[in-house]
C-alpha cells in the first residue's frame, strides 16, 4: 500500500468501514457514528481521490425515519467501495491478526488482561458520564 493509504485518518477508516457495513451515504454514516456531515463529506472526497471510493449524488429526495420522525430531504452523497477500497480493508484485517499471531502464550495472556483492565476503565468512565448527564437533565 502507498504511504497515503497507510496514513489515513481514523475518521477515514471509520467511513470506509461504515460503507463496507452497508451505510453508504452521508446521513446513514453520521447517524451510525459520532462524525459530523462535513467530516464524512471530506472523507468521501479524500477517499475518492485515493481511488478507494466511488462517490455519487443521486437525484431526488429520500424519506427516512430520524429520531422517530419521518423526514424527507435531498438525497445525500452516496459512496461505494472500489476494488482498491475492498483490498485496503482486507489488508487492514490481515495486519491486525499478524500483530497477535507472533505473540507467545504468556504475552497473549498479558495483553488480554491489559485489554480487560482497559475495558473496565472505559466502562467506569462511561457510567460516570451517564450519571453526570442524568444529573444535568
Amino acid at each position: 500500500m502507498t504511504e497515503a493509504l497507510e496514513n489515513l485518518r481514523e475518521k477515514d477508516q471509520v467511513v470506509l468501514n461504515q460503507i463496507d457495513q452497508g451505510n453508504d451515504d452521508v446521513q446513514k454514516i453520521t447517524e451510525a457514528t459520532t462524525l459530523e456531515n462535513y467530516h464524512v463529506t471530506y472523507a468521501f472526497e479524500k477517499l475518492e481521490d485515493l481511488g478507494l471510493l466511488k462517490v455519487s449524488k443521486p437525484e431526488g429526495t429520500v424519506e427516512r425515519i430520524i429520531n422517530g420522525q419521518k423526514r424527507v430531504f435531498q438525497h445525500p452523497k452516496q459512496a461505494a467501495l472500489t476494488e482498491k477500497g475492498r483490498q485496503h480493508l482486507e489488508q487492514l484485517e490481515t495486519d491486525g491478526f499478524d500483530e497477535y499471531e507472533n505473540l507467545s502464550h504468556r504475552e497473549l495472556v498479558k495483553k488480554t488482561h491489559q485489554l480487560e483492565a482497559d475495558i473496565r476503565q472505559l466502562e467506569n468512565s462511561l457510567n460516570t458520564f451517564r450519571q453526570q448527564v442524568v444529573e444535568k437533565l
